[in-house]
């Protein structure tokens, strides 16, 4: 039974060579060489000592525990930059199939020695970020590169987003690692040397988007009118090759064809819908945008719209976005009519983020009010009683039409 006494927080490094598997014997020892040699000299050009560092190598990579506690900045700047320039160096001379290409994974965590190496938390979690396919899919869609950098969480926020080195936070791209079958989900920021995170981005993440727009109560009349509206809204926002995929509930498939797709749709789409809404006299709706349809569609039907539509008097639409969207097109963004600022997360598992048109925060549900009349809806009978006119309101009685306002504010 490991020693309690023995845990310790220490820094976590993990490499694995690009396609060691498919070379033959010679080509494999040359590369667990070379890995060898660009480790210790990247290690000694940015101050640090590899030959001090605890490893568990494994022939196409190595597991390493950094015990030194002021180690971390200098193995998430100046330890990648080196190790990429001499990476480069190697690789200049080398046929495409014969370079060496690393995942870098670098980790802050708990340890205790074991009998078959280390326990706790830190090496599996590393180990998972190395080995996520977020991380596999940025080397394989930068060919060019001789590695791609992943970070912890932890690593992230103590170092990068405390702009302790000379890296930014947006030199980084947040992307999410979800192993079900493994019981692991953590966020992780991924960074290939030379390229953007724009860039990155745009190749890593998914290639569509799924939109759908959503009342569960409106008339067949009105949904051609919803479907009309939502396509010309796209147009209007000039984003083409737009793919509606059903008529039940206003679905539609959104080509990422460019990397500024998605903050449009999420910004300049959604503002001419909602205004598009309005004009078509149904602005109560939910749009739903994740990169799967279905999830889109369980997203546009959720409690948390719902929720919006009983608690806001003027019954605005509402925009929920899935953990993935959020990462990739909001959080962080400056990009037209996006507004990071104004989404609220409403959901854990999934994780999901809402945003009201027209609301610099979403309002809270209020469960004590009823939800409002819908546009299409039948008139109520007329109330009454003296008639008298208050600012934008007209009073019938103990009828109220329009808002009152007191002291500027909405009473």
């Amino acid at each position: 039974m490991p020693d309690h006494k023995e845990f310790s927080r220490v820094l976590f490094v993990a490499a694995d060579a690009w396609r060691y598997g498919g070379r033959d014997g010679r080509q494999q020892a040359e590369l667990q060489e070379a890995l060898v040699d660009a480790v210790n000299a990247a290690g000694q050009a940015s101050g640090l000592d590899p030959a001090s560092w605890e490893r568990q190598d494994a022939g196409d990579g190595f597991l390493a525990i950094v015990r030194d506690n002021g180690a971390e900045l200098a193995l998430v700047d100046p330890f990648v930059r080196e190790l990429n320039a001499w990476l480069a160096r190697f690789n200049h001379v080398r046929r495409a199939d014969t370079r060496l290409r690393l995942r870098l994974a670098i980790h802050h965590g708990g340890v205790v020695p074991a009998a078959c190496g280390y326990a706790a938390d830190g090496a599996v979690h590393v180990g998972r970020l190395l080995n996520s396919d977020p991380v596999r899919a940025a080397l394989d869609a930068v060919p060019e590169a001789n590695l791609v950098q992943v970070v912890s969480e932890s690593i992230y926020h103590g170092s990068v987003r405390q702009c302790l080195t000379d890296l930014y936070p947006e030199d980084f791209t947040e992307v999410l690692v979800d192993m079900p079958g493994k019981g692991f989900r953590a966020a992780a920021w991924i960074r290939v040397p030379g390229t953007s995170a724009e860039q990155l981005s745009s190749l890593t993440g998914p290639e569509t988007l799924a939109v759908c727009v959503r009342r569960p109560d409106l008339p067949a009349a009105l949904a051609d009118s919803v479907g009309r509206a939502a396509l010309a809204s796209f147009d209007a926002a000039g984003i083409s090759a737009v793919e509606k995929i059903s008529n039940w509930d206003n679905d539609f498939v959104v080509p990422l064809s460019a990397p500024d797709t998605g903050s449009r749709v999420l910004g300049v789409w959604v503002d001419h819908l909602t205004r598009a809404l309005a004009e078509a006299g149904c602005p109560a709706m939910s749009i739903g945008i994740d990169s799967d349809v279905a999830a889109a569609r369980q997203l546009a039907a959720s409690q948390a719209a719902a929720a919006i539509f009983a608690g806001a008097a003027d019954a605005p639409p509402v925009l929920i976005v899935s953990g993935e969207v959020h990462r990739r097109f909001v959080a962080g963004s400056s990009a037209r009519m996006v507004a990071p600022e104004s989404f609220r997360r409403v959901g854990t598992e999934p994780e999901s983020w809402l945003r009201v048109p027209g609301y610099s925060l979403p309002p809270e549900p209020r469960p004590d009010r009823p939800a409002p009349t819908p546009a299409w809806a039948p008139a109520s009978a007329p109330h009454h009683g003296p008639v008298s006119n208050i600012g934008q309101a007209t009073i019938h009685g103990d009828h109220i039409t329009g808002n009152v306002y007191r002291d500027g504010r909405m009473a």
